[in-house]
C-alpha cells in the first residue's frame, strides 16, 4: 500500500512539474527555468516520494561556470531525477527517440531542447552527437551514461566510445560521477521503491583525447575514475 502512494505521488508530481514547467517557458521563453525548476523541485520531490536520501560527495571537484560532459553510471529509473537533483548546474542529456513521443515527458524533453537520438540509423546517430556538441560548445553541460544502458547485475559495463569521441570532438573535459544506491531504491523491472540512501559522487574534470588513437585510453581513464569512487 505504501508502495501504491509512492507511485502515485510521483506520478502526479511529475505530471504537475512538467505542466508548470511548460506553462513558464510559453510565458517567459526561457528554458533555464524550466531545468532550474528540473533540479531544484522535480528532483527533490521525486526523491521524497520514493523515499531516497541523498548524499552527495565532490562538488567542489569542478567549476560551476564552464561547460562540462558529466559521465555517469547507470542503475535504474531514477539516477536522473538523483543526478539532477546531486549535480548543481543545469543538465542536458542525450535521450532515445522513442521518448519523444511520451506524453509530458516527451514534450518537455522537446521544450527544453534536450537531444533525441535515433539509434536504428547510424547517420541520425552521428547527426545527433554533432548537435550535442554545438550545445556543449554554447556553454551548455550535458550528462551522458556511456554504459549505454542500465546494469542489472550492480557492476560496471563497458563504456561505449560516443560520448567520448563527443568530448573530443568538442575539447570538452569529461567529469566522472559515480551513483550508488538507486539499484536498490528501484531494482530493474520492478515498480515498488524501497527506502534506500543513495550516494553521487562527483570526481575532478579529465581533459579529453587530442588524438583518435588515444580515445581507448582516454575512455579507460573515466571508466576506472567511476570505479573507483564506487568503492
Amino acid at each position: 500500500m505504501i508502495s501504491f502512494f509512492r507511485v502515485a505521488f510521483i506520478l502526479f508530481w511529475t505530471a504537475f512539474m512538467i505542466t508548470s514547467a511548460l506553462l513558464v517557458m510559453l510565458f517567459t521563453f526561457n528554458r533555464k527555468i524550466a531545468l532550474v525548476m528540473a533540479r531544484t523541485m522535480h528532483g527533490p520531490g521525486v526523491l521524497w516520494g520514493a523515499g531516497v536520501t541523498l548524499k552527495v560527495e565532490g562538488e567542489e571537484n569542478f567549476p560551476h561556470d564552464q561547460p562540462f560532459i558529466f559521465a555517469s553510471n547507470h542503475q535504474s529509473h531514477l539516477d536522473i531525477p538523483c543526478l539532477f537533483t546531486a549535480i548543481p548546474v543545469n543538465l542536458h542529456f542525450i535521450a532515445k527517440k522513442e521518448l519523444k513521443k511520451v506524453p509530458f515527458i516527451g514534450w518537455f524533453l522537446w521544450a527544453t531542447g534536450m537531444i533525441f537520438l535515433d539509434r536504428s540509423n547510424k547517420k541520425k546517430a552521428v547527426e545527433s552527437l554533432d548537435k550535442a556538441g554545438e550545445i556543449i560548445k554554447k556553454g551548455k553541460n550535458v550528462i551522458v551514461f556511456p554504459e549505454g544502458t542500465r546494469q542489472k547485475d550492480g557492476k560496471l559495463g563497458v563504456f561505449k566510445k560516443g560520448s567520448f569521441m563527443l568530448s573530443s570532438k568538442s575539447n570538452i573535459p569529461i567529469v566522472p560521477v559515480s551513483i550508488n544506491g538507486t539499484d536498490k531504491a528501484l531494482p530493474s523491472g520492478s515498480k515498488r521503491f524501497r527506502p534506500q540512501q543513495v550516494t553521487v559522487s562527483i570526481g575532478k574534470p579529465i581533459a579529453p583525447a587530442t588524438k583518435k588513437e588515444d580515445i581507448p585510453q582516454f575512455i579507460e581513464e573515466v571508466r576506472n575514475a567511476v570505479q573507483q569512487m564506487r568503492g
